[in-house]
Parts: structure tokens; sequence; C-alpha cells
């Protein structure tokens, strides 16, 4: 049955997760200034939409697989925080993905703009400034995210680990992630919701 194959699926991508999550206790430091440098500028908030796109590191944080979950099971988040696409991740199951950006900003930043679920944030953001990108001929490469103000201070062994997590996960990816994924990175943010438009100054 469907529901006995996500199921399945659901719980080998936890244990990825936590394998991933483990592995990081003992990898270097990013050597990021993310707080004093940049304040949070790759983090998508309310805030950012006064910003402009020169400022703004990234917008656009997509989830893995089953991330979305994941975090809802570790933080007792609400689903509702969360945009979701979906997307084929066999061609005979269909789940939602989960994005954070400026329509649904990061529930987890806290007011000071430090992560509050730092010790299970999504890959996406502890990857970032580095980029994983899928090239014409299906194959990983790796890019920059050149807004970042401590792009200069990124740990080359940091970057190594990440690139390795990221070659480990790239088979079981399906094309529709890595379709979401590039989809997302042209997003310049969200438009102001309707209803708030009148409280944004």
């Amino acid at each position: 049955m469907v529901t006995d194959l996500i199921a399945r699926l659901k719980a080998e991508w936890f244990e990825r997760l936590e394998q991933i999550l483990a592995r990081d206790n003992t990898i270097p430091s990013s050597n990021l200034k993310c707080l004093e440098l940049c304040e949070a500028r790759c983090c998508p908030r309310e805030g950012m939409r006064r910003m402009t796109s020169e400022k703004i590191a990234s917008a656009i944080v997509v989830l893995l697989p089953f991330e979305m979950e994941y975090l809802i099971e570790k933080t007792g988040a609400s689903p509702n925080v969360f945009r979701r696409w979906p997307i084929d991740l066999t061609p005979d199951v269909t789940i939602e993905i989960g994005v954070l950006d400026l329509g649904k900003p990061c529930p987890f930043l806290k007011d000071n703009l430090t992560c509050g679920i730092h010790e299970h944030n999504p890959l996406d953001c502890r990857t970032f400034p580095l980029l994983p990108t899928q090239n014409f001929h299906g194959e990983l490469e790796w890019s920059l995210g050149e807004n970042c103000p401590s792009l200069h201070l990124l740990s080359p062994q940091f970057s190594e680990h990440m690139k390795r997590v990221w070659r480990g996960l790239y088979p079981i990816l399906p094309q529709a992630w890595w379709d979401l994924y590039a989809f997302a990175d042209h997003w310049t943010g969200w438009p102001v919701p309707a209803e708030t438009v009148d409280h944004v100054v």
C-alpha cells in the first residue's frame, strides 16, 4: 500500500537526517560570522521585504524530503509555518516539501536573529553559503552565495564535509526535488501577503 511505502520512506529519511546531524557534531567550524557581519541575511524573515536584493544573501530555504516532518517532530512546530510544495518522490508517491521564504518567514529565528533550532536546523541552512547545483549532465556541482558577507571566511574543511554529505544524498534525491531547488533559487522573495500589506513600513 502507498501509505506503508510512505511510512517506510519517512523512516529512512529520518534515519539519514539523524546520521547527518550526528556527524555534524564533529566537523570543523564554518568560520562564518553570520550575526556579526550580516545579521542573518540568509534566514527568511519579514524584515527582508524592506531589503534590496543585493543585501539579501538568500531568501529561500528548501527542505529535504521528510525534513519538514522531522522538524515538526523535533520542535513541535505547526505544519502551517511552512510553505509546502508537492513533488513526486517516486512514480507512486507524492509528498510535500517544506519551504521557508518571505511569504512564510522562518518561525525558528529568534528576536536576536540567532537560530532557535540550531541543533536541528535544515541542511540547506547549514550548507549555506555553499550551494549544491545540478548541471545539464545531471551531475552535482557547487556554487557560492556571493551576497554572504562571511564568504571569505568560509572554512575549506567545513565545505568539504558538506560536499560529502550532499554527494551521499545525491543518488537518492529525486529529480523533482532538484527541479524545485533550482526553481526556488530564482525566487527573489514572495510579495507581501495582502492581509499584512498595511502593516509593513
